[in-house]
């Protein structure tokens, strides 16, 4: 398989992570625009909510695009997925303000979020199936923790664009067009992404697959005899999406806003963690190709198990050791993001492999993780404590350690 097809691939999903992380990064300041209100906080609230919205519709997406995938090629739907995220992506560019046009305009915004979301339902997990069927068996677990990395780099590109813009830009310009022109950035993105997508070769997998077994129906065929893979697929994943968004979206939200510790620091620290990540994770996946995935995604689990409580301790209640425990926080997500693509790709059948990989992730990721900053409030408030949270993150950990003994790579003859 050409090296050009498997950076197209990965050049999506960093389309769609930055895309859809920069939304999060310029939310007080879409909130000025599109949901203006005397109280800050409201306008705030609205704008996380359309954010949200977006998160929810991930799912549907993820079974449309994948049925496209298992039911007429992998390359079908990620030809199609870079031009349908721009579209929204350059509506919104042009997107008039409340002031403008009123009510109209977060209605329009509501629109294309919901679009926007349905789209990268079936990006980023076609996108990993697609890297791991064009890639012999022995590096299945690398090439799966290359696919992981593309997410982390579109966040983190959204990251540093959205600093880089609130220190060059004034107010003034941040709220006329600078941020439209930071949007803009995705639209060469996706252009450049569908361009190299155009003569993708097809995965050897889907042509062997379409020869042996026929599915009229891939979502129906997969609910009726496959659901024992979607629990499968629900349990192993769901510590790794727990795990990311407390430990990088709930975990500086609650340093800077409940313990009051300096925003710049934290934000500083998390960029780097993300940024340490994308050479860690590459390195597991490698050893993981070695020693086999399950041993480390089960590791993973019982050091999550083991760890938690004392690290969250420490960054309670230790000044000493807090940014050394939130760093570990952060290390211990890599053995999971590393092993879990190649995991999902083991268990699961070639002729459903796409719908079932889409829709377990994204339910997952997009809102069971998405909500994991939610409950992790909840719990602090109704509890009364500061340690309440991190029981939650144990919980995740033991459901996916449960998930692991279940395990049961599915060896399929025309795969080599």
């Amino acid at each position: 398989m050409k090296i050009k097809d498997k950076v197209a691939s990965g050049l999506g999903s960093v389309l769609e992570w930055y895309d859809f992380s920069l939304y999060g990064f310029f939310a007080p300041l879409l909130a000025q625009l599109y949901f203006p209100s005397a109280e800050p906080a409201i306008g705030l609230l609205k704008t996380f909510s359309v954010f949200a919205v977006g998160f929810f519709a991930r799912p549907i997406g993820a079974l449309i695009f994948g049925y496209i995938s298992d039911k007429y090629g992998r390359t079908v739907s990620l030809k199609l997925t870079p031009l349908l995220i721009t579209c929204p992506t350059l509506l919104f560019c042009f997107l008039p303000t409340y002031q403008q046009i009123g009510i109209l305009s977060p209605l329009f915004l509501i629109f294309l979020r919901v679009w926007q979301g349905l789209c990268i339902g079936g990006e980023y997990a076609n996108n990993i199936v697609y890297l791991c069927e064009t890639t012999k068996r022995k590096h299945l677990y690398f090439i799966g923790s290359i696919g992981s990395c593309t997410g982390s780099l579109g966040i983190l590109f959204a990251s540093i664009i959205a600093a880089l813009w609130y220190a060059i830009f004034t107010p003034q310009n941040m709220s006329a067009w600078g941020w439209r022109l930071a949007f803009s950035i995705s639209l060469i993105i996706g252009i450049t992404a569908f361009l190299m997508r155009r003569n993708m070769e097809e995965t050897s997998v889907f042509h062997d697959v379409q020869q042996i077994t026929f599915v009229r129906n891939p979502i129906y065929d997969s609910c009726k005899h496959q659901w024992k893979d979607y629990l499968l697929s629900f349990g192993l994943t769901f510590l790794p999406a727990t795990a990311f968004y407390y430990i990088f979206m709930f975990l500086p939200n609650f340093l800077s806003g409940i313990l009051h510790y300096n925003s710049s620091k934290i934000l500083g620290d998390n960029s780097l963690s993300l940024l340490i990540r994308l050479f860690i994770i590459p390195i597991i996946g490698f050893l993981a190709d070695r020693i086999g995935g399950i041993k480390i995604a089960r590791l993973s689990c019982m050091l999550f198990i083991l760890l938690s409580v004392p690290l969250f301790y420490s960054i309670l209640y230790s000044s000493t050791f807090s940014v050394i425990s939130i760093y570990i926080f952060a290390l211990l997500t890599t053995l999971n993001a590393a092993t879990t693509p190649g995991l999902l790709v083991e268990i699961l059948k070639p002729e459903t492999r796409c719908t079932i990989f889409s829709f377990t992730f994204n339910v997952c990721f997009g809102i069971f993780g998405g909500i994991t900053p939610v409950i992790s409030f909840l719990l602090v408030d109704k509890i009364g404590s500061k340690m309440a949270p991190i029981y939650y993150l144990v919980f995740a950990a033991f459901v996916t350690f449960i998930a692991t003994f279940f395990f049961n790579k599915r060896m399929v003859k025309h795969e080599k």
